[in-house]
C-alpha cells in the first residue's frame, strides 16, 4: 500500500497544504496511508470513505480527519462525483502553534489528541447548513493565504488552522455535550481493532471464528468483541460480512466467473446467504451489480 509523504506536498515552504478538488472517474486514488493528518471537508456529493477498513457514509457537510498511519479511500469514487477540501499538516504542527499554558485548549476534542493524550480525533462531524458555510469559509482562508505568499503566511495560515480545529470542537460538543465527560479510549484499542481488520482482509476467503481471532492476539473473546465494538461501532461479524462482500463485488466487476463460485471464493457457505447479504449491504443482487458494472464500462 502507498504511503505517502508530507514533503510530496510542501516542498518545504509551509506547515500547512491545502487545495479544493474533485473525485471521479478523472481522479481517483488507490487505498493508501500518510505520514501527516488529512482534513477533509466534503463540499459536494456522496458515497463512502472507507477508513482502516471500515466504510463510513459521506455526505455534502461532512469532516473527517484521518491521522498518520490510518488507511483511507473513497471505494465508490468512479460513480460518485465528489467535491471536496484537502487539508494537510503534520502533527506536530498544531501544539507548536498553541499558546503555551493554556489548557482549556487541550481538552477540545479536536485538539487533544494533537497533544499527547494518545487518543485519536472524532472520526466524523456532520455539519448543518449553516456551520458548512462557517466551516468552508474558514478552509477558503487558509487556501488564500498560503497563495498570496506573503511574509508570515505560514504563521497565519496555521492559527487559521488551529481556529477552525477549536469551531469543530465547539460544533461537536453542541452537537454532544457528554462528549467532554467521555473517558477516552487507550491507544492500544485502537492499535488493536486495526490489527483485528487486517487479519479479517487477510482470512476473509474462510471460516473465522471469535475464538480463533481471540487467540491470534492473545485476549478474551468478550473482552475483544466488546474493544472492537466501541471503537467501529459495530460487531466483528458485520464488519467481516462488509470485507466479504467488497472483494465479491470487485471479482463481479472485474471476472467472468459465476456468481456461485465467487459467492464460495467470498468465504459464504451457500449461495442463498450469499445474496441475501450482498442485497443487504450493497442494495441490489450481484446479478444487477455486475450488469450496472458492465453497462458503465461501455458508456
Amino acid at each position: 500500500m502507498e504511503r505517502k509523504k508530507f514533503s510530496e506536498y510542501d516542498r518545504g515552504e509551509y506547515d500547512v497544504w491545502i487545495q479544493r478538488a474533485s473525485h471521479g472517474k478523472h481522479n481517483l486514488f488507490e487505498e493508501h496511508l500518510h505520514d501527516f493528518v488529512e482534513l477533509i471537508y466534503v463540499v459536494q456529493g456522496q458515497g463512502m470513505h472507507r477508513i482502516n477498513g471500515t466504510n463510513y457514509a459521506l455526505n455534502t457537510g461532512d469532516v473527517f480527519l484521518i491521522m498518520p498511519g490510518e488507511s483511507h479511500h473513497f471505494p465508490d469514487a468512479p460513480n460518485s462525483h465528489l467535491e471536496i477540501v484537502n487539508c494537510l499538516f503534520r502533527q506536530e504542527t498544531i501544539p507548536a502553534y498553541l499558546p503555551k499554558g493554556l489548557n482549556v485548549l487541550t481538552d477540545l476534542p479536536f485538539i487533544r489528541p494533537f497533544c499527547g493524550s494518545g487518543e485519536r480525533p472524532p472520526r466524523k462531524l456532520s455539519l448543518t447548513s449553516a456551520e458548512s458555510t462557517e466551516v468552508l469559509g474558514q478552509l477558503e482562508a487558509v487556501l488564500q493565504e498560503l497563495k498570496t505568499g506573503a511574509p508570515g503566511a505560514n504563521v497565519i495560515a496555521v492559527q487559521l488552522l488551529v481556529h477552525l480545529l477549536i469551531r469543530l470542537s465547539r460544533i461537536l460538543l453542541r452537537q454532544s455535550p457528554d462528549i467532554s465527560r467521555t473517558k477516552p479510549a487507550p491507544i492500544q484499542h485502537e492499535i488493536l481493532v486495526r490489527k483485528v481488520i487486517a487479519y479479517l482482509e487477510q482470512h476473509f476467503h474462510r471460516k473465522l471464528s471469535i475464538e480463533e481471532l481471540a487467540r491470534a492476539f492473545t485476549i478474551s473473546g468478550r473482552h475483544l468483541c466488546r474493544v472492537f465494538r466501541e471503537q467501529t461501532n459495530r460487531s466483528i461479524h458485520e464488519t467481516l460480512l462488509q470485507i466479504r462482500v467488497e472483494r465479491a463485488k470487485q471479482m463481479l466487476a472485474e471476472t467472468n466467473r459465476s456468481v456461485d463460485s465467487i459467492a464460495s471464493f467470498a468465504g459464504f457457505s451457500d449461495s442463498s446467504h450469499f445474496n441475501r447479504t450482498f442485497v443487504r449491504l450493497a442494495g441490489c443482487t450481484p446479478s444487477r451489480y455486475r450488469k450496472e458494472c458492465l453497462w458503465k464500462t461501455i458508456y
